[in-house]
């Protein structure tokens, strides 16, 4: 089985067949914005001012902060130009988020023409340093061919770096590429090792491969309990796949009674993130009058109350 690319907060997923145990894909898309930063900043920016004196006097951390709020137009105008002037003064002093972050605006000509060698170069320094975001990202392109030659014993090799730096996303895919047998050979302990990582940092696609590897029984003993409990929490976070799982398994009674409300509820959500599958099921129970008024409202209510965090 294959892996492709994420986009959104599932991403372009397998097709789900509970039979087989469909994994969620491989993220091989490059970080835009690394979730770890080595920022003393605050997020919300409540003095530009203050903040540019900071940077123009030469403050690393204020100047990747004011890289950032030009890259999203955070009390400023957007302005990927200023973004990139603003990262290169902080990635000269060495920081290396604003590094990694530098190698994203050339693979993409944001602020600058595009230049996948100069991506490559800011990338692999950042990588050097230590940058975890930066290993994945180097993992990135040699999983899709970008800038090198597709090789995918190099991408799990960077992949496997960064996962042992601790980063959640590098984990994920490791694990996803011991499962499938890709870049390595395949081997379900170690996939389950790997998204255990994963989710022990909260990582929605890592919750649900692991829960399915629970519910089916494979690379772990069969623990039902433990796998819908892992999926469950992968769909509370919004991963449509995981609440397509979830209304699957109420559906069909699968370690419980059938639940179509439940079923119906998880199946919105689904919809909602853009399952094509969900709505299928939705289709199907609204043409077959399985659910009346009632129930159809009580639905609704229960998928109000489980799109919320816990």
């Amino acid at each position: 089985m294959g892996r492709a690319g994420l986009t959104g907060i599932a991403g372009a997923i397998l097709a789900l067949a509970l039979a087989a145990g469909t994994a969620v894909a491989g993220d091989t898309a490059p970080r835009e914005r690394p979730a770890a930063s080595d920022q003393n900043i605050p997020a919300e920016t409540g003095d530009m001012a203050a903040l540019t004196r900071a940077a123009d006097a030469g403050d690393a951390a204020a100047q990747l902060r004011l890289g950032d709020d030009y890259y999203y137009g955070n009390g400023v105008a957007q302005d990927f130009g200023a973004a990139f002037q603003w990262y290169s003064k902080s990635a000269a002093q060495g920081n290396v988020t604003a590094e990694t972050l530098l190698g994203v605006m050339y693979a993409k000509g944001l602020g600058v023409q595009k230049d996948y060698a100069k991506a490559m170069e800011w990338t692999r320094k950042a990588a050097d340093a230590g940058g975890v975001e930066a290993m994945y990202n180097i993992g990135a392109a040699y999983d899709n061919g970008i800038s090198v030659e597709r090789d995918l014993k190099m991408a799990f090799q960077w992949y496997k770096k960064s996962a042992e730096g601790g980063y959640e996303g590098a984990q994920f895919n490791v694990g996803n590429m011991y499962e499938v047998g890709e870049g390595v050979d395949k081997d379900l302990g170690q996939a389950v090792f790997w998204y255990q990582k994963a989710a022990d940092q909260g990582y929605p696609p890592a919750e649900f491969n692991l829960g399915r590897l629970y519910l089916h029984g494979e690379g772990v003993p069969a623990d039902p309990v433990r796998g819908r409990a892992l999926i469950g929490k992968a769909a509370r976070a919004g991963l449509a796949l995981a609440q397509l799982n979830m209304a699957e398994l109420a559906y069909n009674g699968v370690g419980e009674a059938v639940d179509k409300v439940k079923a119906y509820a998880w199946a919105l959500l689904a919809a909602d993130g853009g399952d094509p599958d969900a709505r299928d099921l939705l289709q199907k129970m609204e043409t077959g009058h399985e659910l009346d008024d009632g129930q159809l409202k009580q639905a609704s209510d229960l998928a109000d109350t489980l799109s919320q965090p816990e």
